[in-house]
């Protein structure tokens, strides 16, 4: 789109280091109802007025200086696509790589999903090759070691026994009836268990939203009855049938991952 170029050699001309299309326009499972979801990297900071002032020059109404996630700035064109901006910091950006791709540090959820963007972003300007080589870098083999850290720690939070701290949790929250705690001890545990399933066939988490379908394109292993196992235990919230329906769900990742230690 020959709008998309006109911003990103804009945000080049003001300072950025790369101008980068990513999310769901982007993945494999492209989703044309999406917004334009565009990352600005820069070492330091892109001046608010300058970027109100590139929206105004292309007459695109917008929303500048969002801050709920990252700083972010939000444009509409005449047709209706919706343009999500993120800013990114290059520092930070090396931080991330460095810590979770050479260091391979895991998180708890969620590890990779910074490198699944990095991988798969789109560039459409650059100013320095800069971000041609983090994206190269990350698109290499899946380390082994982080593989490995990611399954560990992840399986530990959310495994069947007293010192799992999910898993008890959910149990509390069941016993008392809180199904608001449900929902929120629910949905860590489902974040564990997609770092772990995605880290368990070599490929990076592609982030919060329609992970069933990402995790049948992408996995080459799944574990047996998942989409339904799934639906079971969230569907059980609220419900005695809560804590065996999760704990079904986790058995049957252990299954995958005991059946096959490459």
């Amino acid at each position: 789109m020959p709008i998309l170029d006109t911003l990103a050699s804009s945000f080049i001309t003001i300072g950025a280091e790369a101008v980068v299309l990513s999310g769901s326009r982007q993945g494999i499972l492209n989703d044309q109802a999406s917004d334009w979801d565009i990352y600005v990297y820069s070492s330091a900071p892109i001046d608010r007025k300058a970027r109100k002032d590139i929206y105004s020059a292309l007459s695109l109404p917008s929303v500048v200086g969002m801050t709920f996630f990252e700083e972010s700035d939000e444009a509409e064109d005449s047709h209706g696509n919706i343009y999500d901006i993120m800013f990114r910091s290059t520092e930070w950006t090396e931080w991330q790589v460095d810590d979770v791709y050479r260091r391979c540090n895991a998180r708890i959820g969620y590890t990779t999903c910074i490198l699944h963007n990095i991988a798969h972003s789109r560039i459409i300007s650059s100013a320095s090759g800069w971000f041609e080589r983090i994206k190269e870098e990350v698109s290499g083999p899946y380390p082994e070691e982080l593989r490995r850290n990611i399954i560990g720690k992840n399986l530990a939070v959310i495994d069947g026994d007293y010192s799992s701290p999910f898993i008890r949790q959910l149990e509390l929250a069941a016993e008392r009836g809180d199904i608001v705690s449900q929902n929120h001890r629910m949905s860590a545990i489902l974040a564990s268990y997609f770092d772990v399933l995605f880290a368990y066939n070599r490929v990076y988490h592609p982030g919060e939203k329609r992970l069933v379908p990402y995790a049948s394109a992408l996995c080459r292993s799944l574990p047996c009855d998942m989409e339904k196992d799934l639906n079971r235990a969230v569907n059980a919230i609220g419900t005695d049938r809560l804590v065996p329906a999760t704990a079904k769900l986790i058995e049957r990742l252990h299954m995958l991952i005991d059946s096959n230690r490459d």
